[in-house]
């Protein structure tokens, strides 16, 4: 999770429910959750790396569904659950389609959080310009990650991340390029969504797009921070 301003909400609205699925749960658990779906199993969930520490696991062995979460149908009824959350999940697993289709069918609402197509084309690494032109390695975003996911409103896109095209036309960002750190706000993105949300995936964006993306986010960022006078 990025958006920790976020956490409170999640936990009020979390506690506030009978049925409550954490999608995704074995590195950082919400231990409001009554029901986990996760590949990994119940026995080697990280106990310590837990959102909401302060509160005790309301998901059991009993209610730890280890499953492949991209094969549907999940083993549970429609509308099963009160409330969902799926946090940055859908931009590391091999078919985030699947897991929206069924986060809609089995539950009333939820919360989703994915990185920024920003944080996705950035890089901490200094020199970065210089390691590229002598092809060294670059660490652009979360390298582990399959898909740069975008957020408008009630619907996220996903276009397969292309580490490799993001080099090659020089759309990634740098440090210097943003002049500062980034924020919360501009690592991540959320949908807080009520009986249903869209979902789409894209084809990969091509040099031209990438381009275009890299100077309208810098361009974005830069003026986000300019003092406005009131």
């Amino acid at each position: 999770m990025i958006l920790f301003d976020n956490l409170p909400r999640l936990c009020e609205i979390a506690r506030s429910h009978d049925r409550v699925l954490d999608v995704g749960g074995w590195y950082r658990p919400l231990n409001l959750a009554t029901h986990v779906v996760d590949i990994a199993p119940y026995e080697t969930r990280q106990r310590s790396q837990a959102l909401d520490p302060e509160n005790q696991e309301r998901f059991s062995a009993d209610t730890w569904c280890r499953i492949d979460a991209c094969n549907d149908p999940w083993p549970f009824a429609d509308d099963y659950f009160d409330f969902s959350t799926c946090s940055h999940t859908l931009e590391d697993v091999p078919d985030p389609i699947a897991i929206c289709r069924q986060l809609v069918r089995v539950s009333r609402a939820g919360y989703i959080e994915v990185p920024s197509r920003l944080r996705e084309i950035f890089t901490k690494q200094r020199c970065a310009g210089l390691r590229a032109l002598l092809r060294l390695p670059l660490e652009i975003g979360f390298p582990h990650h399959h898909w740069i996911c975008d957020v408008h409103g009630n619907k996220i896109t996903f276009q397969r991340k292309d580490t490799a095209a993001i080099l090659a036309a020089r759309a990634y960002v740098t440090l210097g390029d943003l002049g500062g750190k980034m924020t919360q706000a501009e690592s991540g993105l959320c949908i807080w969504w009520q009986d249903s949300f869209d979902f789409e995936r894209l084809d990969p964006p091509g040099p031209t797009a990438l381009a275009v993306f890299r100077t309208e986010a810098i361009q974005g960022y830069r003026q986000s921070k300019m003092p406005h006078n009131g």
